[in-house]
């Protein structure tokens, strides 16, 4: 008999009738062989054996009974199979592993049909035990089972034992099991972790360490069916595949959310894999897989990612958290792989520059645009050339040993005395140190202090012995207080643009008083009441651009913007806003939805400022015919605002730096709207200010949306 693991029965005989409660058994009588079975113990109770193969349970004979009565009262899971059909019986600690199957597909059913996926497998071995009478065992053996809905990679070790040896025929089979999934798939996971932090740690170039990364990769294949590690290039949005493994044909990197993993550095899981691409190599199973995870690499000091790792997901496992954590490591160690190469470069880099100095040496020593010192092993000094002694403007100090290091006063960059062993040079005669451009602070002979980088190295021969020690000193005090001087001038044009945009709204603030009281004249004809409306609206909007510009400085200069949280109902505020916009966009629909509760303790005027930003712009980017839509969305923790258009879709190219300063939409609406391009700027700093998102999608045919996620106070922030 033959079914599909869905809960459809190919037979009345083993159907649900099967659980009719059986009358020659009640609880608590001394034949009760299933008390104290927990729940397989009531199953088994109410189930009508005599309509099996088995017969009643009073027929059974004393070995299968003690077997059932062993399972049933055992904490490890333990699996029955009794009579020539394999009927299957099994304990609470048994339960999980038949997952959708329990009870109904499993209990009494025959073996070959509760496990008809892998009875090829099990099926012989058992079949084996009921001819010889012969114990068998498996360690770790690979079972893809059905038990969610599709086949899943699993690991048991387990024993089959015959049932009723002693009176000369085997009734069934007893099997021990213990699950070993989550230990082999770890196992294998770890082992790959290790390679990767073993094999990618010796490269030398980024893409080096990229390939070595896809060939550790191919070599689990069960876990990553296939990967691909791009090097996102973000000035032009534009990903470049530098690895592959497991898959050989091109795939289009565009289909690939590379630019929003990049944008949040966080990993984004996909479920619609074959309908993006079709079918993508699975590993060692006969499917595609149909999710996929995307990484981004990061390394240290830098927003934004060197690239991104698009990694298959098992068709045979389901994507938990710790395969979620696998894959993060996974891509942590590649990452740390690029940023040891792209240092070992730039040291590299580095260090052919100091050779082809060190080359020249002997033939320029004294025409050195810096200052050379040699000292011997002991310390005691050899030679310094005169750029030296112009650099302490004096003669220099020859010491013996370097105990004497103290000729000259020198300091580190927080202000503490350098030791005589804290001397660049020092570190290499005593340490064998390489020191490489140490900042410090030196006394000259005339008691000015200059800013010097030292580098410092020990000299050895060919065997390996130390014959001297070089020290090379550069002035670059100039550097730092042009460095300084340029950092003063940025603070002040930064402060001069916010001091500036203060006070020019004394004047503003008095045009639109003398505009408000002239138009309240009622004798003023149509002439002059246009006039006074027009320079109404204009100081208005000088106004609304010099706020934009003191909040764009005060985030600019790290401020950040001061908040007075309340507590608000978002859709008032909303409501609010829609009604003083539909004043100046009398001829467009505004529509405004609601779900949920939006109250929050929240800064009203600065969420009012988001809500009319927002929505202005939706206003002046979509056609006159077509409406706004304002949804609100209440969730536990948050509270979600939309802004929707139907105008043209924003350009691929600029969604990304939409929310950056001084980025516009289309510029002929810009210019008839007189806009500094502030306004998504600091929508974001607002949004951000109260701890929370704003994200912009649009694409042909759909629109664009933006959606402000909030939480609803500082202890909700607290809690994500």
């Amino acid at each position: 008999m033959s079914e599909h693991i869905d809960g459809t029965l190919s037979s009345s005989r083993l159907g649900p009738a099967l659980y009719a409660r059986a009358p020659y058994l009640r609880p608590g009588e001394p034949e009760d062989l299933f008390a104290g079975g927990g729940e397989m113990g009531a199953h088994m109770r109410a189930f009508d054996w005599s309509a099996t193969t088995l017969g009643p349970v009073e027929g059974w004979s004393q070995s299968l009974r003690s077997a059932v009565s062993i399972c049933l009262n055992s904490r490890f899971p333990i699996l029955i199979y009794a009579g020539p059909e394999l009927l299957v019986l099994y304990n609470d600690a048994f339960i999980p592993f038949f997952g959708r199957k329990h009870p109904v597909l499993a209990l009494g059913r025959p073996g070959r049909e509760a496990w008809p996926e892998i009875w090829h497998i099990i099926g012989p071995m058992l079949e084996g035990v009921l001819a010889t009478g012969r114990s068998t065992w498996a360690d770790d053996l690979m079972l893809a089972i059905d038990r969610s809905g599709f086949l899943e990679e699993t690991y048991r070790t387990f024993s089959y034992s015959p049932i009723g040896i002693e009176a000369g025929r085997v009734e069934g089979v007893f099997s021990a099991v213990n699950f070993t999934t989550e230990r082999a798939i770890g196992e294998r996971r770890m082992n790959t972790l290790r390679q990767l932090a073993g094999h990618v740690s010796e490269s030398r170039f980024p893409e080096e360490a990229c390939r070595q990364a896809a060939r550790t990769f191919a070599a689990n294949a069960a876990d990553v069916p296939f990967a691909l590690m791009y090097q996102w290039d973000e000035p032009r949005a534009q990903a470049t595949l530098v690895a592959s493994a497991g898959i050989e044909r091109e795939v289009d990197a565009t289909r690939w959310p590379l630019a929003h993993v990049a944008a949040t550095g966080r990993m984004e899981v996909l479920t619609d894999v074959r309908a993006r691409f079709g079918d993508l190599p699975g590993g060692p199973w006969d499917e595609s897989p149909h999710s996929a995870v995307v990484l981004p690499l990061c390394h240290p000091g830098h927003e934004v990612p060197y690239g991104m790792l698009v990694a298959g997901v098992s068709p045979r496992r389901a994507l938990d958290d710790s395969y979620r954590s696998f894959f993060e490591l996974a891509a942590g160690h590649v990452a740390s792989a690029v940023a040891n190469a792209l240092a070992y470069e730039a040291e590299r880099r580095y260090a052919a520059e100091l050779e082809a100095r060190q080359r020249l040496l002997d033939a320029v020593l004294q025409q050195m645009p810096a200052g050379v010192i040699v000292s011997e092993p002991s310390g005691r000094t050899a030679f310094c050339n005169h750029q030296q002694e112009e650099l302490v403007r004096g003669p220099m100090h020859h010491a013996s040993c370097v105990a004497e290091y103290t000729g000259f006063n020198g300091f580190h960059p927080d202000g503490r005395p350098l030791q005589p062993e804290e001397w660049p040079l020092a570190r290499a005669l005593l340490q064998g140190e390489v020191v490489k451009d140490q900042e410090l602070t030196l006394e000259r002979c005339d008691g000015a202090h200059a800013t010097v980088r030292v580098s410092a190295s020990p000299v050895k021969d060919p065997e390996g012995h130390l014959i001297a020690g070089v020290a090379i000193t550069r002035d670059v005090t100039q550097y730092k207080e042009q460095e300084a001087e340029l950092r003063r001038r940025v603070e002040f044009e930064q402060q001069l643009i916010g001091i500036v945009s203060h006070d020019l709204r004394n004047p503003i603030n008095a045009i639109t008083l003398a505009a408000h009281t002239l138009l309240r004249h009622e004798e003023l004809d149509a002439r002059a009441t246009r006039s006074a409306s027009r320079i109404l609206s204009s100081a208005e909007r000088a106004t609304r651009m010099i706020r934009d510009l003191l909040d764009f400085t005060q985030a600019r200069l790290g401020g950040g913007i001061s908040l007075e949280r309340q507590r608000t109902d978002l859709r008032q505020l909303v409501d609010q806003v829609l009604d003083e916009v539909g004043v100046a966009w009398p001829e467009r629909h505004l529509e405004v939805r609601q779900r949920g509760c939006t109250t929050g303790e929240w800064d009203s005027d600065r969420m009012a400022q988001v809500a009319s930003n927002l929505v202005t712009n939706a206003l002046k980017y979509s056609p006159r015919d077509t409406p706004v839509r304002v949804e609100l969305r209440g969730g536990d923790d948050t509270v979600e605002l939309s802004v929707h258009n139907d105008g043209p879709p924003i350009p691929s190219d600029l969604l990304p730096r939409l929310f950056e300063p001084l980025q516009r939409g289309t510029p002929q609406v810009d210019r008839a709207s007189r806009s500094i391009g502030l306004g998504l700027y600091i929508v974001k700093h607002l949004v951000e200010a109260h701890g929370g998102t704003v994200a912009a999608q649009s694409g042909q045919g759909g629109g664009t949306a933006f959606t402000v996620r909030l939480p609803r106070s500082p202890g909700a922030l607290a809690h994500h």
